[in-house]
């Protein structure tokens, strides 16, 4: 990709990355919202099960139709289509996180630094078994109509690590913060898809530099262009040929 087409698309993610930032996701008084039906919830769910296989295509969410006893044609309901398979699993395993606080608030103590980073391994744990597949849903995302709910999706995920650790920044700093973290875990993300070192080790150490120099203003920027840049050749190289197969 040249340079002059990745830039409109970095400018693209810094925009609708910060506009997603500008809405407080969380309070102690106000509750995630779930945006799905029970019913779309049954599907979806199921349908995961069959990425590892056959991944973020058609097939997968016909599977997970017929599993729940719903004819084949009711994937049409999901309007975002392959989408909205990817967009649940982001959903799903992010709020699984809140679950884990007791747990890691025990074995991380106090110290922020350590809990920001079990969280991002937990939740990126939650790609293991169908990280052979995540390339197909990163070009999915990076489709220009799909580019603002996955950045806020991402804004969502950094919010929730940030308010499970407790953080009461009141200040600008809790925008830096959240997109400092949102660029170290989208980074990190896109090595563990090529990372075959036993359990991830070499994907925790990219995590670990990444966290140790999130403070370098350079070293977000360059994070999220890598984000775009690669997202950017993954919609061209891979989304047409998975469609194609669906």
């Amino acid at each position: 990709m040249s340079v002059l087409l990745r830039r409109p698309l970095v400018h693209l993610l810094k925009t609708q990355f910060s506009s997603a930032l500008s809405r407080s996701y969380h309070s102690y008084d106000h509750l995630p919202y779930n945006p799905y039906t029970p019913s779309q919830e049954k599907i979806l769910s199921s349908a995961l099960k069959y990425v590892p296989e056959f991944g973020f295509v058609k097939q997968s969410l016909v599977q997970g139709c017929r599993d729940v006893g719903y004819l084949d044609t009711t994937h049409a309901v999901f309007q975002a289509g392959l989408f909205d398979l990817v967009k649940f699993h982001l959903y799903r395993e992010r709020t699984k996180l809140a679950a884990l606080k007791p747990q890691i608030d025990e074995e991380e103590g106090k110290s922020i630094g350590k809990r920001v980073r079990r969280y991002c391994i937990e939740r990126l744990k939650g790609n293991e078994l169908i990280i052979s597949k995540w390339t197909e849903a990163l070009a999915i995302m990076a489709l220009p109509s799909n580019v603002p709910l996955a950045l806020e999706e991402l804004a969502k995920l950094s919010d929730e690590i940030w308010f499970l650790v407790d953080d009461k920044t009141a200040d600008f700093d809790w925008y830096t913060k959240r997109a400092s973290l949102a660029a170290v875990y989208s980074s990190t993300e896109l090595y563990m898809t090529q990372d075959n070192s036993p359990s991830f080790e070499k994907t925790w150490e990219f995590l670990d530099c990444r966290l140790a120099d999130v403070h370098n203003v350079g070293s977000k920027v360059s994070s999220l262009a890598s984000w775009a840049t690669f997202t950017g050749f993954a919609s061209i190289n891979l989304l047409k040929s998975q469609l194609s197969r669906g």
